[in-house]
């Protein structure tokens, strides 16, 4: 097998570039406050309309005659069939007024299907619980990638082996939360959780490679190393990806939706950074004689 093969150093500036541009953009999103929320993250009001009929106008409704932002979809069982519609209004201070006159407004479209006042579901989600669910995800988040570092840490006890699996893994999730950003997917309970899990799932491909580099060099070479453990690598990655995909088209939950969905954003991100990022700066400690 020719050297020539396993040369990730020359694509090195590839995961750089994309790093720094994710960094930029969730600076600049972040400042000006246009980083898609759910409404656990930003606060709302969520209507649940017992009938199985969307109104398309619905939306355009509510913004003209009341000036809040709607959005409404269709909540459908295992089985793909609608059983209802929920409308988010993005405010945190609708009054009990406001809502009533939602109420009657809603039930005065689906006039035609008699749907009474008490049986249109209302949930609000005010701005102090939106923002301490925001602060605790984010300490969260925090606390989860200290704790994977510490470990990284412990188990390698070298600088570089360890530092390229931490920056691949941060590069994951930093990539995966621009990528969210631009392509308008919400941050919210689910879309959390897959980044939690993202951070786990990001690493075990990094330690593998890592493991072996570190434990086989000099007893085999390193393209045969390096070859084995990306077929492990890309296995495990693929494996994970397909059924991520699988639970995509099955589910019927906007949170499980979530979860795969920035789950396979944040591996095909992991596959990038763990054999370029991570594998280059490896590759130099070794051939470095690092120890």
């Amino acid at each position: 097998m020719g050297k020539a093969m396993f040369e990730p150093k020359k694509l090195l500036p590839i995961p750089v570039v994309a790093l720094l541009l994710s960094l930029l953009i969730i600076y600049l999103n972040a400042s000006a406050g246009t980083i898609p929320m759910g409404v656990d993250l930003r606060g709302g009001t969520i209507l649940v309309i017992p009938t199985t009929q969307p109104i398309a106008e619905l939306d355009s409704i509510i913004a003209s005659e009341f000036g809040f932002h709607a959005k409404s979809r269709s909540i459908r069982d295992f089985s793909g069939e609608v059983k209802q519609q929920e409308i988010t209004i993005d405010t945190v201070g609708l009054s009990t007024q406001e809502e009533r006159a939602l109420k009657k407004r809603i039930i005065r479209e689906y006039a035609s299907q008699s749907i009474e006042h008490g049986e249109i579901f209302s949930e609000t989600v005010s701005g102090f619980f939106s923002d301490l669910f925001m602060r605790e995800s984010l300490k969260a988040l925090v606390f989860a990638f200290l704790f994977m570092a510490i470990v990284i840490f412990i188990k390698f006890r070298t600088f570089v082996p360890s530092f390229a699996v931490v920056i691949s893994a941060f590069a994951d999730i930093v990539e995966t939360i621009a990528a969210m950003t631009v392509l308008g997917i919400e941050l919210s309970k689910g879309s959390i959780v897959a980044l939690l899990l993202l951070i786990g799932y990001s690493v075990d491909t990094d330690i593998m490679l890592t493991s072996r580099l570190l434990k086989q060099r000099g007893q085999k070479d390193m393209d045969q190393i390096i070859k084995n453990s990306m077929y492990t690598g890309f296995t495990m990655t693929g494996t994970t990806i397909t059924a991520m995909i699988v639970l995509l088209i099955v589910s019927t939950s906007d949170l499980l939706d979530s979860i795969a969905t920035v789950i396979i954003i944040g591996l095909v991100f992991d596959l990038f950074n763990t054999w370029i990022t991570n594998l280059s700066l490896l590759k130099m400690y070794v051939e470095g004689g690092g120890k």
